[in-house]
């Protein structure tokens, strides 16, 4: 007989660490929690500059060539570690605007996930250390702070940027629209990463009800008469194995992971699944369609004389700060997340965000992603901007039908009408930060020089990368046609399966999509939990909830 559990969440990432531990401890459900990575005991997990070794533990995926639009292929990692995303991302603590969204229930029909509909669930997970109501919560599981250590480069740039006359912002996530420049807050806690791991599930892990496998690669949902049944997953080296779910399957497996596990269940395209021989369940159009993802540019400066972060995890000043860092509560520079700082601009100053910078304390030139000597790569500052409302749409499709084979990902990237002159936007904006007197007088050897932006456009198509916010592929929305899962995350024609993950989003928000996912995860889980409740009353049985 198969083990059976009340719900099986497949997908043991920044959503997934989220749901289980809100069953567990609000339910005397019992939660099997399949995660297709390692466990996160890897010390530079959660040292916060050890971002940089973020490949060992993530799905490497490569995006299809365009070069009808000039676009060569891009590399997107997704976490692959328990954890997910939040184990090896940024850490930057933002939620994107208050418009996106109201956008996504004005445009896309999703009742009840305005931002006054959504701000509570923000608030709930939020552990924040330095603000507070009526925007920010203190007392969730998810912390959120302030850097301990800031690098000068990054401070040169604040400098920098309130010379171009942009002011400081002390909230980066604030109600309101703000243009600015400051620092990111970072899910970071007394020196060291605060996953959704560690900031959630390490509370329940050791509670008998919570079974958690990792290293499994679900491989499908079973759906038995119309239903969700179970799963079946695998081991490396190991055989299948068939699970049973009492109640629910929810997925949380990221934006690409979760519609190809639909799609090698039958939920899908109807005409694609049958090229792979795959029985349909239910045709569902748009599984797998509608990706986006947040394209951005590295304009790159050498800084002759001020050491970059990056010189800092090299060679022997690597074992010194590592050191500094296990001995001295987890302080020093490699208690950074790199990403300290950045702004929020409004180019077609129509009263809405468009745009996005992160500053790099670091050269993030051709040189640093290929060199293997400390030698090559220069000191430097590196500023990524980009164009945050994109309206391009890709799409994730099978190669195969198993799980063993990869998904192509076709991006679209700057098809759209519009996106690639708000990227040439984007980055004439941020080349004016070097001529501003902070940066001026400690940048050389500007990349690209300002003479060479005869064809800014070119340059954005062949030098654009995403920074890995998939979203979109499983949205949500009022009917099959439109969506994927309905306004409550139900995967539509199939009961109890939902999806709750970035995937579910109907368009991209304008920031980083760690802690909207946190704050869907938080939604999912109350919904699912107020089911189960009305299921206990229903049948006069308490226990079941």
């Amino acid at each position: 007989m198969p083990e059976a559990y009340d719900y099986i969440i497949v997908g043991g990432g920044s959503a997934g660490c989220v749901i289980a531990t809100r069953l567990i401890e609000e339910t005397q459900a019992s939660v099997l929690l399949l995660e297709a990575g390692p466990m996160d005991k890897d010390m530079f997990i959660h040292m916060p500059a050890g971002m940089r070794n973020a490949q060992k533990y993530s799905w490497n995926y490569l995006s299809e060539a365009d070069p009808d639009n000039g676009v060569p292929a891009i590399h997107i990692h997704q976490g692959r570690v328990l954890g997910g995303g939040s184990s090896v991302n940024g850490m930057v603590y933002c939620r994107g605007t208050a418009h996106d969204y109201d956008d996504w229930e004005r445009i896309y029909g999703c009742t009840g996930w305005a931002h006054h509909d959504v701000l509570p669930y923000f608030i709930r997970s939020e552990r924040n250390e330095t603000l507070g109501a009526p925007n920010h919560g203190t007392d969730g599981y998810l912390w959120v702070s302030e850097h301990r250590y800031r690098h000068p480069l990054t401070m040169a740039y604040i400098r920098a940027g309130q010379e171009l006359g942009f002011p400081y912002i002390t909230d980066m996530s604030g109600a309101a629209e703000q243009e600015g420049v400051g620092f990111w807050q970072c899910t970071i806690h007394e020196g060291k990463r605060g996953s959704t791991a560690r900031a959630y599930l390490y509370r329940v892990i050791k509670n008998n009800r919570l079974t958690l496998i990792t290293d499994a690669v679900a491989e499908k949902i079973q759906i038995e008469n119309g239903r969700a049944v179970g799963i079946s997953y695998s081991r490396k080296g190991g055989s299948q194995t068939e699970v049973v779910a009492n109640k629910e399957v929810i997925v949380t497996a990221g934006a690409i992971e979760t519609p190809k596990l639909l799609m090698l269940s039958g939920i899908g395209p109807a005409a694609h699944l049958a090229k792979f021989g795959i029985k349909v369940k239910v045709d569902s159009p748009q599984v797998g369609q509608n990706y986006q993802d947040h394209l951005m540019v590295s304009l790159t400066a050498e800084t002759p004389g001020i050491r970059s972060i990056l010189r800092e995890s090299k060679g022997l000043r690597k074992i010194a700060n590592g050191i500094e860092w296990l001995a001295f509560n987890h302080d020093g520079v490699v208690s950074s997340n790199v990403l300290e700082g950045g702004g929020y601009f409004d180019i077609d100053k129509d009263g809405r965000i468009d745009t996005q910078l992160f500053v790099f304390p670091f050269y993030e030139g051709k040189r640093s992603q290929n060199a293997t000597q400390t030698a090559e790569i220069p000191d430097g500052i590196s500023l990524k901007v980009g164009h945050v409302c994109p309206e391009s749409r890709g799409e994730v499709l099978l190669s195969g039908a198993t799980a063993a084979d990869t998904v192509r990902l076709k991006g679209n990237y700057l098809t759209a009408k519009g996106d690639l002159d708000a990227q040439v936007k984007a980055v004439k904006l941020g080349m004016t930060f070097f001529e501003a007197p902070s940066l001026r007088k400690i940048a050389r050897n500007i990349s690209p020089s300002i003479t060479d932006l005869t064809d800014v456009a070119e340059f954005v198509r062949s030098n654009c990368v995403t920074i890995f916010h998939p979203t979109s592929t499983c949205r949500m929305g009022p009917s099959l046609k439109s969506s994927v899962v309905d306004l409550e995350l139900r995967v539509w024609g199939v009961a109890n399966l939902r999806v709750a993950d970035a995937s579910v989003m109907p368009h991209i928000v304008s920031g980083n999509t760690n802690a909207p996912t946190i704050m869907i995860a938080e939604r999912a889980a109350e919904m699912i939990i107020a089911d189960l409740q009305l299921l206990a009353y229903q049948k006069g049985d308490l226990a079941l909830a």
